[in-house]
């Protein structure tokens, strides 16, 4: 196979939660405070060469942007992500790079723009997080959905030293044997019946991550819940379905759903334990988010039962769709060796700038620079950064067809490219994207903006 060229040389394109909007106004206050102190914050070390940090990105799959207590959610108890969104950086306007898994999952991996790598199809030319890590002389390991191809598209052939239980699509059942249609072996050889998916990919990056304690490593750790089919695990079922029946009664989430995202949660503070007790945690770039939006209607099939899962609070849309909901995900970055500030930050990131970020941890930052990212690092010690336009495509369709949109400031503008009309929305004003605006924004000709990037 022929050798990877980097990331400069990438492919050609080929084709009502009341609360959460309560915690919306509170934000700039609370960013304000967070920043007023007797002395200001102590300036964090610089990254060093010879010293780099560990990387861990987790993803969760479908899970939406009002999904966990830290972001609103009144149902969701999510004690170990609070508790990292508390001691990081909370991204309350963070993006996927698009509104379904594989074109998404492409840009966390590469940096680079869906439209550029055919949406979702890396190319052998495209360089992966993978191959970032083990540039700067990291162990790397992928666990867990990879959706980005088999073969040569493999996660072994893309950077990856060590690989578990990397299926393209979902699982038959979140319970062994999980995959009936599509066995896994090594998965197989570490399971018994009645085990749970979730927890013994968490058994296996803690067995892995225990032995790399020496080790400087980039662990990409991908679970496949909270997507279809909804199967929580038993105890979670039974103690979200005597809460709901006893107290907080309410349609959206679902309770199998609140007991996946339960699951993640738990078993992401299993990791995080194994961080601290082996030294680690506090020189690991940590980095969750999720694939795309959460789905926001009824599955089809053997996938029905307990579908739609959730609503995506105040946001419009969900999974496919290029509105809010669609695209707005859960992104918290827990990196206390560099990060001088803890707060809800409303600045606005997106799937392509983890590759970027990933690459300025590692020393690897002139190398990593992406076309379509930039590293949110400054992000993390109260930096501002300057306004860039975020583009999405979506031209395989979905639930509202074919559609474009891009956003620049509080402004966006969604293009329904079946029918070739436009909307634009003051997201400033109204997050939800509940009314159009009746003209455009003077301030920037959003229409250009999109139209340079089709």
């Amino acid at each position: 196979m022929a050798a990877k060229v980097g990331i400069r040389n990438f492919a050609t394109p080929r084709h009502p939660y009341q609360m959460i909007k309560h915690l919306l106004r509170l934000i700039p206050a609370v960013a304000f405070l967070a920043s007023c102190g007797t002395s200001p914050a102590p300036a964090a070390p610089p990254i060093s060469a010879s010293d780099p940090p560990n990387i861990l990105l987790i993803v969760a799959d479908d899970l939406g942007w009002a999904d966990l207590n830290c972001y609103g959610n009144p149902l969701v108890k999510s004690p170990n992500l609070d508790a990292l969104a508390r001691n990081g950086v909370q991204f309350m306007q963070a993006y996927a790079a698009a509104p379904i898994g594989q074109p998404s999952r492409s840009a966390l991996q590469s940096g680079l723009h869906p439209q550029r790598t055919g949406h979702g199809e890396l190319s052998n030319n495209c360089e992966t997080l993978g191959e970032l890590a083990q540039r700067a002389g990291l162990k790397t390991a992928h666990i867990g959905k990879w959706q980005l191809g088999t073969e040569e598209k493999s996660p072994e052939a893309q950077g990856y030293d060590h690989v578990f239980a990397a299926n393209e699509g979902h699982p038959d059942s979140y319970y062994h044997p999980f995959f009936t249609e599509r066995p896994q072996a090594d998965l197989l050889a570490e399971s018994q019946p009645g085990d749970y998916l979730t927890d013994k990919l968490t058994d296996h990056a803690i067995g892995l991550l225990d032995g790399w304690r020496d080790s400087t490593w980039l662990l990409s750790l991908n679970y496949y819940a909270p997507h279809v089919p909804l199967e929580g695990r038993k105890d979670q079922v039974a103690a979200y379905r005597a809460l709901i029946d006893s107290t907080h009664w309410r349609k959206f989430p679902t309770l199998e759903y609140a007991a996946m995202v339960s699951a993640i949660d738990e078993n992401i503070g299993r990791i995080v334990e194994l961080l601290r007790e082996n030294g680690q945690l506090d020189n690991t770039l940590i980095i969750f988010t999720s694939d795309n939006g959460g789905l926001d209607r009824s599955a089809e099939g053997k996938l029905l039962p307990h579908t739609p899962p959730t609503d995506n609070g105040i946001l419009r849309g969900g999974k496919g769709t290029l509105y809010e909901g669609g695209i707005r995900v859960p992104f918290i970055v827990h990196f206390p060796a560099f990060a001088t500030t803890k707060f809800a930050s409303l600045e606005q990131v997106i799937g392509t700038d983890v590759f970027p970020s990933v690459g300025e941890a590692l020393s690897q930052g002139d190398y990593a620079a992406s076309p379509d990212g930039r590293s949110f690092l400054p992000l993390l010690q109260g930096a501002t950064s300057r306004r860039r336009p975020l583009f999405w495509s979506a031209p395989y369709g979905g639930p509202e067809g074919p559609a474009s949109a891009v956003r620049y400031g509080d402004y966006k503008l969604y293009r329904d490219d079946a029918a070739d009309s436009l909307t634009y929305f003051n997201l400033g004003a109204l997050p939800g994207e509940s009314r159009r605006m009746a003209l455009p924004p003077g301030e920037v000709d959003l229409l250009k903006e999109l139209e340079a990037r089709n």
